[in-house]
């Protein structure tokens, strides 16, 4: 596959960035990248914030929140989480998991959304499809801390609260104990490595200066403003 390189922890440039592929990378082949966010919750298209997300808590550590552009639930980022995207035709969460199968990591896709290892959930995916444009993007739990990740969620009218957090908590894990990497930083270089020889197409898709003029224009106009964020929704570009 070809890949794109991103360095921004921002998860609203993120979000804009994981729009614009879907929107612009050419066709006919496939693209990813991996990426990382600072410390934020990333709810679904359709979700309420109130209702999915800890706000007060959010608000009191300094945690981002963001909207997507893909269904699914709240997830929370931090810096010890590596995401994934898959742009084009046939973008499937199956290469990730020959790739965690390639490390030695026994992961099998499970559920609707998920990743499993042993029984524990250490990624989950959410998809779109809009004409001939297909994306995946999703995440890795590499040394996620487990605690602020409940905290935050953790709401009455969440599905977490409602299926009991010491059942949810039972049921995630890390990869870092599994993965023959001393670091995220080396998990994400070898995932690069891996993927770039999956399937068809290599080398590297270079974002030119007015893209990425572009991507920041719209995180400013849509993915940082508090009608897309909260749920007043601004038109998808």
């Amino acid at each position: 596959m070809r890949f794109l390189r991103n360095t921004s922890t921002d998860p609203h440039f993120n979000m804009s960035l994981d729009e614009w592929c879907f929107r612009h990378l050419p066709p006919g082949g496939l693209f990813f990248f991996v990426w990382r966010n600072s410390p934020s919750v990333i709810i679904g298209e359709n979700q309420n914030a109130e209702q999915e997300v800890n706000l007060e808590y959010l608000q009191s550590k300094g945690i981002a929140l963001a909207r997507r552009i893909t269904g699914g639930g709240a997830v929370y980022h931090d810096l010890q989480n590596l995401n994934y995207t898959i742009v084009g035709r046939g973008a499937s969460p199956e290469p990730i998991v020959a790739a965690l199968r390639s490390f030695g990591v026994d992961a099998v896709l499970s559920g609707r959304n998920d990743i499993f290892v042993d029984g524990l959930k250490v990624s989950g995916y959410a998809r779109r499809f809009e004409g001939s444009s297909e994306m995946i993007h999703g995440t890795l739990m590499y040394d996620v801390d487990i605690d602020t990740l409940t905290k935050v969620l953790d709401t009455p009218q969440s599905k977490l609260h409602l299926k009991g957090v010491s059942s949810v908590r039972s049921r995630v894990g890390n990869l870092k104990s599994l993965l023959p990497f001393a670091s995220i930083g080396e998990f994400a270089s070898a995932l690069e490595a891996f993927l770039s020889e999956y399937g068809e197409g290599r080398g590297e898709y270079v974002l030119s200066p007015g893209d990425l003029r572009e991507i920041e224009r719209v995180a400013d106009e849509k993915y940082r403003r508090e009608e897309w964020i909260y749920g007043r929704q601004l038109p998808v570009r």
